[in-house]
């Protein structure tokens, strides 16, 4: 009764009840067809044998007639009907009760064999062929009879095995059937809707109930899933506000963030700053916040006592003389300062009674932050530019005085001592004079000439590398020699003002292999040393310093010497080996020397 009960009550029980049958079913049929397997094993051997027993008869029959009694072929035969008739194989599915038909089949062989057969062929003699041929006959027909009770046998035990599967198969098809009538009747219902209450909530719907009772535990699932509903629903209406309350935070926080990004984009992009930005980004921070109208009051840099507002509300910037008290209205100030520099401040105006939100105090502290940092940035660039500006006026000053001024100071002098040699009619001096003044000019235009190339030359956004390149395909098209260029020139520490001396250097010095050496190879590497300096070598396969120096060649390393001082670094020259030239230059860059230091 409790079992019944129980199985009522639980799906999962009957689940396994059900298996449980099919299962032993299954078993039952297996375990039967072995059963009849095994013991069908040898039947095919036996009836092999039997019938084997007709051909031997006839073997016995044909020897008889054409050998004589006492020839071994004969008596071989006789042993082997005699081993056939009694083999283990044959013997084993023989009965052993007397009155069962395949039991007398034997037995009736037995005699045959022993009582007509085997006698007249141990004793036959020619012309005695119709009596042999009669007992072989009759020999025969007892095969015949105990074969066909074998194979009775077999198809008995085939037909018990069909049988018997049969019986299985439908007592199979019974408890399946049932079982698939149970669960459409009893479990797809409730099961549906379960199913569809779940979808149900899948989709976001906690509306839909179940209405399947049962005491299994589809029942026991629908009243849980029941149950979870009634909460779902009422926990997601709370979710639901707090994501919308949540969903309103998030996306004056993205609002927020956004104008931070475009101001620091706005502010950091213009330089120098103006006044439309300011007002432009004053216009942002109160469309975000919904306060204002703001207003920023900035310090003029020629006179502290005057300040410029700008205002949210798209008034013109005017000038006041002093900050403007707050009056009745409910203010909000924050400085406008970076580090130790006040720029001013910045007001949000609003009605009495009205606190600012938290968030909107850190955002409008952010902007003034800002504004403070692109003033300090324009500021700072602008101090920048005015220094590079005075850096460069310098170096060209310096150019001119080491070069171009010391040229026309020597002609200056030149012409000095012609004027003297005129006035004194010493016109054998004169043409010395002249030729001295004719290699001071082109001396000089060659200086003005080198100085217009070191102001034109620029190293383009591809770096050094590229630039180099491009001299080694220039003077590798000019020269009348083979070029390479080695070395790592990429990721180096050097200053822009120290790549243009660098290139300078590298020029200079093939102009001078190009029209002096008479080389054939010409190399320019560049690597660093243990002391972390690099060394710039330039070496050619040509005639050597020596033979090859002119005027125009000393004023070229004059002015690579010059060049290796700007760099901070020395210059050599010398002989390679087995000849040629090499001219090196080691110096350590300023970028390199700042990195060590803060390092330390």
């Amino acid at each position: 009764m409790a079992f019944a009960l129980s199985l009522r009550r639980s799906l999962m029980l009957r689940v396994l009840l059900v298996i449980t049958v099919i299962s032993s079913l299954a078993l039952f049929s297996v375990f039967g067809s072995i059963f009849v397997a095994v013991s069908s094993v040898g039947v095919g051997d036996a009836i092999d044998k039997s019938s084997s027993l007709r051909m031997h008869a006839y073997r016995l029959m044909v020897a008889a007639e054409h050998l004589p009694p006492e020839h071994p072929l004969r008596i071989v035969q006789i042993e082997d009907m005699q081993a056939l008739i009694t083999a283990p194989a044959l013997l084993r599915f023989i009965p052993e009760q007397k009155d069962n038909s395949m039991h007398q089949a034997y037995l009736d062989l037995v005699d045959t064999w022993k009582v007509s057969l085997y006698p007249i062929l141990l004793n036959y003699e020619a012309g005695e062929y119709r009596i042999l041929k009669k007992a072989t006959d009759e020999f025969i027909e007892k095969v015949d009879v105990l074969v066909n009770k074998l194979k009775e046998r077999i198809s008995c035990k085939v037909l018990f095995l069909e049988a018997f599967q049969g019986g299985i198969l439908i007592v199979l098809a019974f408890v399946i059937g049932l079982f698939f009538y149970h669960f459409i009747v009893s479990i797809m219902p409730p099961f549906r809707d379960l199913v569809r209450v779940v979808e149900g909530v899948m989709l976001g719907d906690f509306s839909g109930r179940t209405t399947y009772q049962g005491g299994d535990e589809i029942g026991l699932l629908s009243r849980t899933i029941n149950r979870m509903n009634v909460s779902l629903s009422e926990k997601y209406g709370q979710l639901k506000n707090r994501v919308a309350a949540k969903t309103q935070e998030l996306k004056l926080s993205n609002d927020a963030l956004r104008m931070l990004y475009l101001t620091a984009r706005r502010l950091n992009g213009i330089t120098p700053l103006t006044h439309e930005e300011l007002i432009e980004v004053l216009r942002q921070l109160g469309a975000v916040t919904r306060e204002g109208p703001f207003e920023l009051y900035l310090t003029v840099a020629d006179n502290p006592q005057e300040m410029v507002c700008l205002s949210s509300e798209g008034d013109e910037p005017h000038v006041v003389s002093a900050m403007p008290g707050n009056g009745t209205a409910n203010e909000y100030a924050v400085r406008v300062c970076e580090a130790d520099r006040d720029y001013g401040e910045l007001r949000v105006m609003q009605p009495s009674g009205q606190i600012l939100a938290q968030w909107k105090i850190e955002l409008i502290e952010t902007v003034a932050g800002l504004i403070a940092a692109a003033i300090s940035l324009s500021e700072k660039a602008n101090k920048q530019r005015r220094l590079a500006l005075m850096d460069e006026r310098a170096v060209i000053a310096r150019e001119l005085h080491d070069s171009l001024a010391q040229s026309l100071s020597y002609l200056k002098i030149q012409v000095t001592r012609l004027q003297v040699r005129l006035d004194q009619q010493r016109h054998d001096e004169v043409s010395l004079v002249v030729g001295e003044l004719r290699h001071g000019l082109n001396s000089s235009y060659r200086q003005l000439r080198e100085l217009l190339n070191t102001f034109r030359l620029r190293i383009h956004e591809a770096g050094l590398e590229a630039a180099m390149k491009e001299t080694v395909a220039e003077y590798s098209r000019r020269g009348d020699f083979h070029l390479s260029l080695k070395g790592q020139w990429n990721g180096l520490f050097l200053t822009p003002n120290e790549e243009i001396h660098v290139l300078q250097i590298v020029r200079e010095a093939l102009s001078n292999v190009a029209r002096h050496s008479k080389a054939r190879h010409c190399e320019v590497s560049l690597e660093q040393n243990e002391l972390h300096q690099y060394q710039l070598s330039i070496r050619d396969d040509g005639i050597g310093v020596g033979q090859s120096a002119g005027s125009s060649m000393s004023h070229g390393m004059t002015i690579m010497e010059e060049r290796a001082r700007s760099l901070c670094g020395t210059l050599s020259i010398g002989a390679a080996l087995p000849y040629g030239t090499v001219i090196t230059v080691c110096f350590l860059p300023r970028g390199f020397d700042r990195l060590s230091s803060a390092i330390g």
